[in-house]
Formats: structure tokens, sequence, C-alpha cells
């Protein structure tokens, strides 16, 4: 009986280091395999984003690219919702600030900040989404995606033209269309909702 005992104790020990060496050997394998995805990724990376230069003529001028694949790629990339960037004029000088009002007949908005405002700060994320929404979002390839019903600037305390417009508080947003002021807005927790409904409210009335 001790014998039996002993050799089914045996047994059980050489298949559970069987096992154990098993599992061993399978985390090393996956490991592995791991390694090899995760270190062709970075080619395959490298290989799309050199097929993107050869595509887009002003990133890559000395590559001679298919138009047709050039006339898919900017199709593709203008009507990709997902990569817009906000445009957003800066403006420091009242020649500026004129210039920008006078561009086209669609309404203005612009929002005037501070950059140690920590409400602006809140404020600004907003601001650019609605920019996105509502003005002339940028493309990945720097052109116009589409044209909105209004354009957007920002203009910082430190220039003159806060003193002349008589901002008092910060952040501040003026609506105009062409010289006329429309609405000046107080930004607080609702600012956006309100700009919103300033703007539509202009727009129904035009």
């Amino acid at each position: 009986t001790i014998y039996s005992i002993h050799h089914i104790s045996n047994e059980l020990i050489h298949k559970k280091l069987w096992q154990t060496m098993a599992r061993k050997y399978l985390i090393t394998a996956a490991a592995a395999v791991c390694i090899i995805i995760l270190a062709s990724v970075p080619q395959c990376c490298q290989s799309f984003t050199t097929t993107m230069h050869e595509v887009h003529p002003t990133i890559s001028k000395r590559r001679n690219a298919s138009p047709h694949l050039q006339m898919i790629f900017r199709e593709l990339v203008s009507n990709d919702e997902i990569d817009l960037r906000v445009s957003i004029t800066s403006i420091q000088k009242k020649d500026d600030f004129e210039k920008f009002l006078q561009e086209d007949d669609r309404l203005c908005v612009i929002k005037f900040y501070a950059p140690f405002c920590k409400a602006c700060k809140a404020f600004g994320k907003k601001f650019r989404k609605l920019a996105i929404d509502r003005g002339d979002p940028i493309n990945s390839i720097g052109e116009v995606a589409r044209h909105g019903d209004a354009r957007f600037a920002e203009i910082e305390f430190s220039s003159k033209l806060v003193k002349e417009l008589g901002i008092k508080k910060f952040p501040t947003v003026l609506i105009y269309r062409g010289s006329e002021k429309l609405s000046e807005i107080t930004c607080k927790n609702d600012a956006i909702e309100k700009i919103t409904a300033e703007m539509d409210s202009h727009l129904t009335l035009r």
C-alpha cells in the first residue's frame, strides 16, 4: 500500500511539473507572438505614412503620385468630420478687427479672454467646439472642409480693443454682422446655449 501511494504521488508530481512546464511554454510562445506583432506595427504605420506622403502633393512635392489617388485621398480627408481642426482668427489690432468684420456678410462671433482666467480656459474648449460646428473647420490637408453660418475670432485682454469696446469681464462674447454689434454675452455656465440661441435668432431675422 505504501509503495502504491508513493508511486501515485510521484505520478501526480510528475504530471503537475509537465503542466507547469507546458503552461510556461505557452506563455512564452504567446509573448513571442505579441512581440512580433508589436514589432511589425511601426513598419506598417511607416508604410502607410509613406503612401499618404506619396499621395498628398503638398507634403512631398518631389514624388509623382497618381492624380487619381490624389483625388481619392482628398475626397476621403475632406469628408472626415472626425479630424477637423478649429478655425478661429486671432485679432490684435483695430485694423484687423475691422477687416475681419467686413470680410463677408456672415455673423462674426468674437471671444474676449485672458490667459490667466480659469473660466476662460473652461469656456475656450466649448467655444472651439462651437467654432467647429458652426464655423469654417479645417481638414487635415489645410483646406476649409465646409463653410458655416458664422466666422469666429478671439481677442486677448492685452489688446487695446478690449478697452475701446468696453469689455470689463472675461470671458465675453460679442456677435456682429458687418460693423453692427448685435449681441454682448458675459459667459457663464450656460454661455454656449445663449450664444447659439442669439446666433439662431439673428439668422432667422435676416
